[in-house]
């Protein structure tokens, strides 16, 4: 079993690309980095117009020229500016890799700077020619979107490791930020702006569907078509990382542009370097099937003889209809005795607390204290603020449930929502979290019955400090800070340490496949069997030829497709009345589309049978473990097939486990600690549910009376 990633596997073609194109260095020793650097504009955006621009890191930026140009007097012209020096800016050769000292461009950076010529200027006319100043590839995928005040771009980027990814950056009309600046009172947001206005200028260029640089030979152009980098005031830029539904949202997603941008490659740029997604192959595969959330039943074991009490610190009409709507989610559903509910105007010890109360800005405006309260050893809280009242769902109840079962295993010192005895792991496996608030190791030790011990761990305590120095060694940076990618620690019985990183590679489902069947699905009706006699024909076939079964159904289908007689059904219609008249998931129907799709290439649906999904989404499904040395391994927590409708929000990141100290890998044994449901509602945890525990524990507050 294997699986594609991100990382891709280059050949480059370095003979054509020299034969093809030129290369200059420019070298700038100022702190700023070169994405706002107008110096690039008047130097290489005037006589000069460079195929693409690269300055992805630190002084350097690089220009990649189409020959024949004049290199002698582009050089002469950028070392005649008083920010660059006879070596501050030099021709180097494209190189596979870099030998020793040498001066070059190559390996990655050579990749990023070909793939940013694929928004250069392809006009045969020299007057419309344009130089790619962005630095990198920035295609708009959705430029004829309903709200035209903003594009979410994407920013595709080739990492130093070859990781090919796709950022969604919100780009806002120049009129939009404007216009919010004019309205704005809060000076902070008034700042955020300003600062936006100092960006550069980009304007959307339909013959490459990419953001390219405004310059100033553009002339003046109305506000409204010029886009700046900004972000909308509370609205975060998100794009899902697969849609299938149709070829539209595949190509819109980002795994569909990955698919876009390999293609590209493929097409425009195949002289120059060959390019593959790499290949990882699979050890150990877990298959998801814990659903304690989804089974009313299991719930209602937990929560058996359990006091649940509702404190309303609103007391208003909205919230006394809360008060109501949480007592007939629980009651009978999960909580068989009605007189286990109360409602009080303080929490109480040892029940599920669900405190009713405002948000903090209206705590803030209205200068009163807080009603937020942490929980405790003793006492288990969970908000729900009135102003959310509308997002206030069962499943969002379901949610605040399972925070008060963990705090109520936290509080009891004992693992409930999990059986650690099926684990058959002996002695006592610790879990370290970095605690960057307070600068703490937070440990959470496990015991082979599932009893829990915490301990926070603090420098300034001497008695700790061996304790916690030994573990900060292995937690921090050089500079003494947190490692930004480390997920945390896993301690075994006998001592063997091994470190959880989070990685930028991602697991990748066959994209080829998917587009193809896409296409097939989106493809119109054959010319010749678009007609309700046409399709009738071909379900008389069906009925005669490969049915043979009495069915009403059919028939009373095929006599209604006569009725249309000569007028046209387009495949959407046709679909449409086949799942009416058949029902979805009938044997009729299931047979009758495999009937079209074989015998007629006609493809009415994605396919979503076990096998299908299991082809074509295995890099994104269960929990798959890989490429395990002495020291290292790998794995990655996807979806349950089951949940499968038609996208993925997130993609699945590959995750690095490291063994320290001579340490042995001991992190297979725990792959089943992230088979659960309990930490996101509905799906399952990337790293081991103790992590979510420490995470909950740290926002535990003293004891209250």
């Amino acid at each position: 079993m294997s699986i594609l990633t991100n990382r891709l596997k280059i050949t480059f073609n370095i003979e054509a690309i020299k034969q093809d194109f030129a290369f200059i260095r420019l070298t700038r020793e100022r702190k700023k980095n070169w994405s706002g650097a107008v110096e690039l504009d008047y130097l290489i955006g005037k006589e000069f117009n460079a195929a693409a621009v690269m300055f992805q890191y630190g002084k350097y930026a690089y220009a990649m020229f189409k020959k024949p140009v004049d290199l002698y007097q582009l050089l002469s012209g950028i070392r005649a500016n008083k920010e660059f020096g006879d070596n501050a800016v030099i021709e180097v050769p494209p190189s596979v890799l870099r030998r020793d000292s040498e001066e070059c461009i190559c390996e990655a950076w050579l990749g990023q700077i070909l793939l940013n010529s694929l928004s250069s200027s392809k006009s045969r006319f020299a007057k419309y020619h344009y130089c790619n100043l962005t630095g990198s590839l920035l295609l708009v995928q959705d430029f004829e979107g309903k709200n035209k005040d903003y594009l979410d771009v994407a920013k595709i980027t080739l990492n130093s490791d070859y990781l090919l990814e796709v950022k969604t950056v919100r780009h806002r009309t120049k009129m939009s930020i404007l216009s919010e600046l004019k309205k704005t009172s809060d000076p902070k947001r008034k700042k955020e702006l300003q600062n936006a206005l100092e960006k550069p200028y980009y304007i959307f260029e339909a013959a490459t569907g990419s953001l390219r640089r405004y310059l100033p030979r553009d002339g003046e152009i109305d506000a409204k078509l010029i886009y700046i980098e900004c972000g909308l005031k509370g609205k975060k830029a998100s794009t899902a990382f697969l849609e299938f539904s149709n070829l539209d949202s595949f190509y819109k997603s980002r795994a569909g542009i990955l698919q876009h941008v390999i293609s590209r490659i493929n097409e425009d740029l195949s002289k120059y370097m060959n390019v593959d997604f790499s290949t990882r192959e699979i050890d150990k595969a877990i298959e998801l099937n814990n659903t304690l959330l989804k089974k009313p039943e299991q719930l209602r074991l937990l929560l058996d003889k359990q006091l649940i009490n509702i404190v309303d610190k609103v007391n208003n009409k909205e919230s006394d209809d809360l008060v109501t709507t949480i007592k007939t989610f629980l009651y009978p559903n999960y909580v068989t005795d009605e007189k286990l509910i109360s409602c009080a105007k303080r929490d109480k010890e040892g029940a599920l607390n669900f405190r009713i109360i405002h948000d903090e800005n209206y705590y803030e405006k209205m200068k009163l204290e807080d009603e937020y309260l942490l929980s405790t050893d003793t006492i288990y809280r969970q908000h729900l603020t009135i102003e959310s009242i509308e997002a206030i769902s069962n499943a969002t109840l379901k949610t605040s449930i399972k925070e008060l079962l963990i705090k109520r295993d936290i509080s009891s010192r004992k693992l409930n929502l999990f059986d650690w005895a099926k684990l058959q792991l002996t002695g006592i496996w610790t879990f370290a979290a970095w605690d960057e608030d307070a600068s703490h190791v937070i440990f959470m030790e496990i015991s082979p019955n599932g009893d829990l011990e915490f301990h926070k761990i603090d420098y300034q305590n001497i008695f700790d400090y061996q304790k916690f120095q030994n573990y900060r060694e292995l937690m921090t940076d050089n500079c003494g800070n947190k490692i930004r990618t480390l997920e945390g620690l896993v301690i075994s019985d006998t001592n063997d340490i091994n470190q959880i990183f989070c990685t930028e590679e991602i697991s990748l489902p066959d994209l080829t496949k998917i587009e193809a069947i896409i296409s097939e699905v989106d493809t119109a009706l054959p010319e010749n069997k678009r007609t309700g006699n046409d399709l009738a024909a071909l379900i008389q076939q069906f009925i005669i030829n490969y049915y043979k079964k009495d069915s009403n159904e059919l028939a009373m289908f095929f006599d209604e497709l006569r009725k249309f007689g000569s007028s046209e059904f387009n495949k959407n219609s046709f679909r449409k009345l086949l799942n009416e008249r058949l029902k979805t998931r009938s044997n009729a129907a299931i047979e009758l589309r495999h009937y079209l799709l074989t015998q007629h290439q006609i493809r009415l649906n994605f396919p979503k049978h076990k096998e299908s999904l299991e082809d074509l989404f295995d890099a994104s499904l269960n929990i798959k473990y890989f490429g395990e040395t002495e020291q290292e391994a790998y794995y990655f927590v996807g979806g349950q097939r089951d949940n499968i409708q038609f996208s993925f929000k997130d993609a699945c990141h590959l995750r690095k486990i490291v063994a320290v100290n001579g340490s042995k890998l001991i992190f297979r044994q725990l792959l089943p600690t992230m088979d659960v449901d309990f930490v996101r509602t509905g799906q399952s945890t990337v790293i081991p549910f103790p992590f979510k525990y420490i995470r909950e524990y740290k926002n535990f507050g003293a004891r209250t009376v």
